[in-house]
């Protein structure tokens, strides 16, 4: 039997992509700040990321079947936010019994919330920052807003050393040169990758813009082989690190980084959130929605086409060209990087 507690226990079921996690950090740091006890609802792999999130006392794991519906039944809960807009989830929690269920009213699953929340929009397309997306979830339980939209991770010093030991045995901390992380995937779909080609080319440039500069490629374990290609193309000079890593440990390593230039990723909005800058490369994804949070005053440099079939949000180019990614060259990406760790950049 649960205890009273003049907390409200509430479970915040999250979303299921790293980079939508991190930028519903902001969120997790409002309801923790109105005093709230919070159990997340996730994917197992996200739990080591969610547990860096305030407030967060413990993670169920989202294996969508009774047994997560049972578990969540028994949890006590007084109420819960959906952070993901689809139908299981909502479907979950109104079987779990679970009395206050805040969610966006969307893929006809408006009857089973309570209440549902009309979904912001303007005209028919939401251009706001994805960042600030949950700002109307919040006002529906009257919890203040956070002070900003500004996703941000506060590791442990222990982690955070773990990750520095993780870059030595890398040999990554020999040398005072600029440290550059080179993030080449993007688990969503090819067609946000940067083609392969042109990161081991950038990884030849780089060393021969900024003497001394030390790089490191990062993959998960699903884009090994693109880190791979990338290290034996530019010389097979670059370690390669992340898919031994889970996702607390990636933001560690990530976190004594100079820069990273990456794609629109979760290792991105991971970088951002400790403080990294990024030089982030953009093509069937909007800018506006995802880039890196801060912008400019953060030190983030986010580089796109301006073409008129993009942003489509396709997984593959339907045109064929990927002239969104293939028309962002070397040399500019190069260039920004190397204005970026200027001393006056």
């Amino acid at each position: 039997m649960r205890l009273h507690t003049a907390a409200p226990r509430t479970l915040v079921v999250a979303p299921n992509w790293v980079g939508d996690c991190v930028m519903a950090e902001p969120v997790f740091r409002a309801l923790s700040a109105s005093g709230r006890e919070l159990v997340v609802l996730a994917k197992r792999p996200l739990h080591g990321l969610l547990g860096l999130f305030p407030g967060v006392v413990e993670a169920i794991d989202n294996r969508r079947d009774d047994a997560t519906v049972a578990e969540i039944a028994s949890g006590g809960f007084d109420e819960a936010i959906l952070l993901p807009n689809s139908f299981r989830a909502a479907w979950m929690l109104s079987r779990a019994g679970v009395p206050r269920r805040f969610g966006y009213r969307a893929d006809f699953r408006g009857p089973l919330l309570a209440p549902a929340i009309p979904r912001p929009r303007d005209g028919f397309r939401v251009v706001r920052p994805q960042i600030e997306d949950y700002r109307e979830l919040l006002a529906a339980m009257t919890v203040a807003p956070p002070p900003d939209w500004i996703p941000r991770l506060d590791l442990p010093p222990e982690l955070v050393e773990r990750g520095r030991e993780r870059l030595g045995r890398a040999r990554l901390l020999d040398g005072d040169g600029a440290l550059v992380g080179l993030q080449p995937g993007a688990e969503w779909g090819g067609s946000k990758r940067w083609p392969m080609r042109y990161w081991a080319d950038l990884a030849l440039a780089l060393r021969r813009r900024l003497p001394g500069v030390r790089e490191a490629i990062f993959a998960g374990p699903k884009e090994i082989w693109l880190g791979v290609r990338i290290h034996e193309e530019s010389g097979k000079l670059h370690p390669v690190l992340g898919p031994d890593l889970d996702l607390a440990g990636l933001a560690a390593v990530l976190s004594h980084l100079d820069l990273l230039v990456t794609n629109d990723s979760g290792p991105m909005h991971l970088a951002a959130a400790v403080g990294v800058p990024c030089v982030a490369l953009f093509g069937p994804t909007d800018r506006r929605r995802t880039a890196p949070a801060g912008g400019e005053a953060a030190g983030h440099v986010v580089l796109s086409r301006d073409l008129w079939c993009s942003p489509c949000f396709r997984r593959r180019c339907p045109l064929l060209h990927h002239g969104c990614m293939r028309g962002l060259g070397v040399d500019e990406v190069a260039d920004a990087v190397e204005r970026r760790l200027s001393p006056d950049g």
